[in-house]
């Protein structure tokens, strides 16, 4: 059971699967992830985060990855109570892919054209670790902040045609 783990060893196992969403492969999230472990924000994600376990979580990687380059997260804090440890930090990249936001019927929403613009932003990740693993994830994310920003809110008129541009090619790749 997990709660024979150390705080810090819990406290490290949620850093390393936030990482390893942004930057690593599904070998790297296996070794972090539950095969059955739930990403309770993929309901704006894309279909393939929907799923669970290490493919799941991978796919929320390629997802901002596809939109993101030079995804960094810092850590600024650890909090572990039971088998729950929340990890609150910033999250910084730069948007050079369109960003694609999904409904939860598993449709395209929209996307919001690249900017290249960069961002930091703060988070609060949540994870439920049992046995060493990553069973549930949530997050509160400051994404008002991020859209400030990168320049989305307030969107100019030209920066509203991109987007529906963007959201055109996504709906037809989807």
């Amino acid at each position: 059971m997990s709660t024979t783990l150390a705080r810090t060893d819990l406290a490290g196992i949620a850093e390393r699967s936030i990482r390893a969403v942004l930057a690593g492969s599904v070998a790297d999230l296996a070794a972090l992830v539950h095969p059955d472990a739930v990403n309770r924000e993929a309901a704006t994600e894309p279909p393939a985060t929907r799923g669970a376990g290490p493919e799941a979580f991978h796919a929320t990687g390629q997802w901002l990855r596809a939109a993101f380059d030079d995804l960094v997260w810092v850590t600024e804090r650890d909090v572990v109570e039971g088998d729950l440890v929340v990890t609150y930090g910033t999250l910084s990249g730069r948007h050079t892919g369109d960003f694609v936001v999904w409904t939860p019927g598993g449709a395209v929403e929209r996307a919001f054209a690249p900017t290249g613009r960069t961002f930091t932003v703060r988070q609060a990740h949540f994870q439920r670790i049992e046995d060493g693993l990553v069973v549930e994830h949530w997050a509160v994310r400051d994404d008002q902040g991020m859209a400030i920003q990168l320049g989305w809110i307030p969107p100019t008129p030209a920066y509203l045609l991109r987007c529906v541009r963007a959201t055109r090619r996504a709906r037809r790749a989807a």
